[in-house]
């Protein structure tokens, strides 16, 4: 697999392709893109077969290693890679550590190795046997192993600690990546580790770009320990940080960035020139019961940022989700309907909320693309954030539901 970019630039949005893709040799995504977040190899609430529905495009799967550590002895005995393995082998999968959907446990380090959390407790990796799965798995990209355990509030004690194992990380993956057969044709993404101080990641990224040939792409890590918290960082405290990072790593490489980013700030990630980004954000809504209902296009209608339909003023309503989407959870129920379902606790309830997630995150990045090509992404970004701070004004303001009585006469 292989990365080009249309024009070569620092701190500015760009356009790119990956080519080459393993099983796909006549197929390229285009850039900035959005990987399928999935858990057990799964986008969450929906099958593959409902995923063809959403949309028929070949999509990037983002496969958590934390949501499928326990499949490491059955691949050691599957002749294929994890896309087959998963039931979706026309798919290109991205193998990641944690999952940027969950709050990540923070602490419990040990020299040498990184914990995971997963559902049977903690489990430990270093190098090795992290590297052991990689060639188990046999993805199509992957990340290298890093300590990303990092946020706004983290010590210098834990950021020097996080660098030197990252650092310490990169050369001895790098070392077993060179040697093994299964990664021969892999993309490489490298994680640049050091929170929120400028000389922490200059450290890092002094030691890492040694190896830059090896490398496809770069990945902005430890910002923050994942889950729904991100959704609120705002931008102006991660500014400075990716622009350093973006300004230092060569340009011809991907850029890529977790976690459950907001809209509006995808677009300015986008427009310093970041690459890659997952849909952990659509799965955080559908926990929450909301859909995305935001205008992408100048010529749809004036809508809320999200709705919420476990509330009651959706009992009666009999419009789709968003008047004029064209995902299969518009076309054929209501609101109404949906929020009768999460009443009862249906399971079909968060399969519609999430359909039309993904549905309409898929149509913001491509509406994402055609600003970038159009020059056109500073009025996309004013529209997005009169949305945004409208809809975060609402949150801070309490919500007037209706009364139920529940009281038997």
């Amino acid at each position: 697999m292989k990365f080009l970019v249309e024009k070569l630039s620092k701190c500015a949005p760009r356009l790119g392709i990956l080519k080459e893709l393993h099983g796909q040799p006549n197929t390229t995504l285009q850039t900035p893109l959005v990987m399928l977040h999935t858990q057990g190899g799964q986008v969450p609430h929906i099958t593959h077969e409902v995923m063809k529905l959403v949309s028929k495009n070949l999509h990037i799967l983002q496969i958590p290693l934390v949501s499928v550590y326990n499949f490491k002895e059955a691949m050691d005995y599957f002749d294929g890679a994890i896309s087959e393995f998963i039931g979706d082998g026309e798919s290109i999968c991205c193998l990641t550590l944690q999952d940027p959907s969950n709050l990540t446990q923070q602490g419990f380090h040990s020299k040498g190795k990184v914990p995971i959390w997963t559902k049977n407790g903690k489990v430990y990796y270093d190098s090795r046997t992290y590297m052991d799965t990689v060639q188990s798995f046999k993805p199509d990209m992957y990340h290298l192993l890093s300590d990303g355990d990092t946020n706004l509030s983290s010590p210098q004690k834990r950021l020097t600690k996080a660098v030197d194992n990252t650092i310490s990380f990169h050369k001895e993956c790098l070392e077993i990546h060179r040697n093994s057969k299964n990664l021969k044709n892999c993309l490489v993404i490298a994680p640049v580790a050091g929170g929120y101080s400028i000389p922490h990641r200059k450290n890092c990224l002094d030691n890492i770009l040694l190896d830059d040939q090896e490398v496809g792409g770069y990945l902005i890590d430890g910002l923050h320990n994942n889950g729904p918290e991100v959704e609120f960082i705002p931008f102006v405290e991660i500014q400075p940080i990716v622009e350093f990072i973006i300004k230092n790593v060569p340009p011809s490489k991907l850029r890529a960035i977790q976690g459950c980013w907001n809209p509006l700030i995808i677009i300015k990630l986008v427009k310093l020139g970041v690459d890659v980004f997952d849909t952990s954000y659509c799965r955080v809504l559908t926990e929450r019961s909301a859909a995305m209902t935001f205008p992408i296009d100048i010529t749809e209608d004036i809508t809320p940022y999200e709705i919420n339909l476990r509330q009651l003023r959706y009992i009666d309503d009999f419009q789709p989700i968003l008047n004029g989407c064209q995902c299969p959870a518009c076309l054929k129920y209501s609101r109404g309907y949906i929020h009768h379902l999460l009443s009862v606790q249906e399971l079909l309830g968060p399969i519609l909320i999430m359909i039309h997630n993904i549905h309409h995150f898929l149509r913001f990045f491509e509406k994402i693309r055609d600003c970038v090509a159009k020059d056109t992404l500073d009025e996309l970004e004013s529209r997005m954030e009169i949305h945004f701070q409208r809809y975060q004004q609402e949150i801070l303001l309490p919500q007037k539901e209706p009364v139920v009585n529940d009281n038997i006469y």
